[in-house]
């Protein structure tokens, strides 16, 4: 072979093999060729649990890219590209933000400053007025650019009959219809119906016909979203699992029909408890209690809500810590809870693609406290930082 030939055939392969040893050389900002240079923030030397329900990963990392998570795993799997701010946990359990999915009073910038700030980064308004309703869009816009601001669901305002339980009325199924493509067009997420006979010493409330919630439950899944049912009594429970209902944003405090927790769990119907209301108005608590152990060892799913503003007396603001330890008293592990927290409360929100786990492409709000949750879930409460769609809001690493 001419000599001149073989020289450039070697000097070639070098060239191009170069860069690839150079590369193996360093450790990488990618994994899999997935590039991670993108990236604007990492947390470091963590316990990661990521909200799906797998077991926590020890000594994780959490890339952040603008609003976004970009990738998650163990710090093994993944380089840290030089130059971004890099946060160490010392050991801090890392958690998606949480969200509460019963609340009332949210069109109120100084309340969702103080849920997102104590570590709810979302929350779903269970029943707004309709001047609220009407000024969504405007109120949303206002609140869209700053972080220290939680995220707001609306379920517009609760639909009812003349004189029923709620503000947004309709007369027949046609009006129903109609009513909820309003609501929708008006910038609410999803939709609110009662079967309520009174409260506070009323009774005998007017409600809807099952023609009427079946209607509605119709449209409003039509136009891709989810509809939340209020009951309070055990007796209202199986009308709302015949319309089709995607929630129960109460859990009833007397007897409920076994076959319609079954039922509920059959249909994938998730249960908003709400026991801080119901505390509130001197409910029986016993009964809440083994109604949410019954429909748990069934295999019910649950969301977190504490249907703040929605009575008397006081409400948590930031995570309602009354809530989990109920949820827990129930007979709830504490990733069931903590699952309630995050994913499942993301789902009845109708966020379930854009929040409640930390995976890659959802918007990085990030929770993370000191110690171990899953030990003792009162260290919910020892806050360490709070990110919401990528912006540190809330900083204790120093204190």
């Amino acid at each position: 072979m001419d000599t001149r030939r073989v020289f450039w055939i070697v000097t070639l392969s070098f060239l191009l093999l170069s860069p690839l040893a150079g590369c193996a050389a360093q450790k990488p900002a990618s994994e899999s060729g997935k590039s991670y240079l993108a990236a604007t923030l990492a947390l470091v030397n963590g316990t990661l649990i990521d909200g799906t329900g797998a077991e926590p990963v020890p000594d994780a990392v959490v890339l952040v890219s603008g609003d976004k998570i970009l990738a998650v795993g163990p710090r093994k799997m993944i380089g840290i590209p030089k130059g971004v701010p890099t946060f160490d946990m010392r050991g801090a359990t890392i958690l998606p933000g949480f969200i509460n999915a019963h609340v009332h009073r949210a069109f109120d910038k100084a309340n969702l400053q103080a849920w997102a700030e104590g570590g709810v980064t979302t929350v779903r308004d269970e029943g707004a007025m309709p001047a609220s309703i009407a000024g969504l869009k405007a109120f949303r816009a206002g609140i869209a650019a700053d972080p220290h601001y939680a995220r707001l669901v609306s379920a517009g305002t609760m639909l009812t009959v003349p004189g029923g339980y709620g503000y947004l009325y309709v007369s027949s199924p046609g009006e129903a219809r109609r009513k909820v493509f309003d609501e929708l067009d008006a910038g609410a997420d999803l939709l609110k119906v009662s079967l309520e006979d009174g409260y506070a010493g009323t009774h005998g409330l007017p409600k809807l016909t099952p023609e009427e919630m079946k209607v509605i439950v119709t449209a409003a899944h039509e136009r891709g979203t989810l509809v939340s049912g209020h009951i309070t009594q055990g007796a209202y429970l199986q009308p709302m699992i015949d319309a089709g209902v995607d929630d129960i944003a109460h859990l009833p405090y007397d007897t409920i029909p076994p076959d319609s927790l079954r039922q509920m769990v059959q249909k994938g119907i998730y249960l908003t408890p709400t026991f801080t209301v119901f505390r509130n108005f001197g409910a029986p608590l016993n009964m809440l209690v083994e109604n949410l152990r019954q429909f748990i060892k069934l295999g019910g799913q649950v969301a977190l809500g504490n249907d703040y503003g929605g009575g008397p007396g006081d409400f948590e603001l930031g995570i309602p810590m009354y809530e989990i330890e109920m949820m827990s008293e129930a007979g709830m592990t504490p990733m069931q809870v903590i699952l309630a927290c995050t994913i499942k409360a993301a789902q009845v929100s109708n966020l379930g693609n854009e929040v409640g786990t930390l995976e890659p492409g959802k918007f990085a709000d990030i929770l993370i406290v000191n110690g171990n949750p899953l030990d003792d879930l009162q260290v919910l409460t020892h806050l360490k930082m709070v990110i919401h769609a990528g912006t540190i809001i809330r900083d204790d690493t120093h204190r």
